[in-house]
């Protein structure tokens, strides 16, 4: 999947023990991949890890990455700055892919946040100097991804600048029956696949769905 690596590659999730870390984390065990989800605090790792199915793994986060090839950075956005400095020696050149997504909520409705590095992804990269990063993954229901049972559908975009590490990712989404990587262009557009999570839980939430991204004509 990434130069000199055989698959099945090892999948590391920084801040893995939330809903979209778990589901995407119970998604690719259940597609053959060894997991291991990090946290802050490695007892909490390794609680919701021993809840999984899977053969899930639990680490503190720097631990969690060393030991695998591709890391999903999956905490929340107002911790990615503070944390990720931290980790920059351990992630070193690995492919990261940040699903993370600036949203606040304003007397109940989603609003997308400014970055002033113009994407979470792109503060990433910038935190991560040497990382190849990716952002993909966004516009997945957490809930779904939970629910093994429950067949996924639509497509994931995927925006990088980095070419390896971009066919990585859409090489992952392939992993995920029914799913379908869309290359979205560089790491600048990054901003609207960020964005548009807002808009699809505001639509969640007035349609009482868990509606995803479709990208006809293709």
């Amino acid at each position: 999947m990434t130069a000199g690596v055989e698959a099945p590659i090892t999948l590391g999730f920084v801040g893995g023990t939330g809903p979209e870390g778990t589901g995407l984390a119970l998604r690719f065990a259940a597609a053959g991949h060894p997991v291991i989800i990090g946290s802050r605090d490695a007892g909490r790792a390794q609680e919701v890890a021993a809840r999984l199915s899977g053969g899930i793994k639990g680490e503190e986060n720097a631990q969690a990455v060393s030991a695998t090839h591709v890391v999903f950075l999956t905490v929340p956005y107002p911790a990615q700055a503070g944390l990720l400095p931290s980790l920059a020696e351990a992630i070193g050149s690995r492919v990261v892919i940040n699903t993370i997504a600036p949203v606040v909520f304003e007397k109940g409705r989603p609003r997308p946040v400014a970055v002033p590095d113009g994407s979470a992804a792109q503060e990433a990269q910038r935190l991560l100097p040497n990382a190849r990063v990716v952002a993909a993954f966004h516009h997945l229901s957490a809930k779904h991804l939970a629910n093994l049972s429950h067949p996924l559908e639509g497509d994931v975009l995927v925006c990088g600048d980095d070419r390896e590490a971009k066919q990585a990712a859409m090489e992952l989404v392939r992993e995920l029956r029914e799913l379908r990587p869309v290359d979205a262009g560089d790491l600048a557009y990054a901003s609207v696949l960020e964005s548009v999570t807002a808009l699809l839980i505001g639509i969640n939430r007035r349609y009482r769905t868990e509606s995803g991204v479709r990208i006809t004509g293709l």
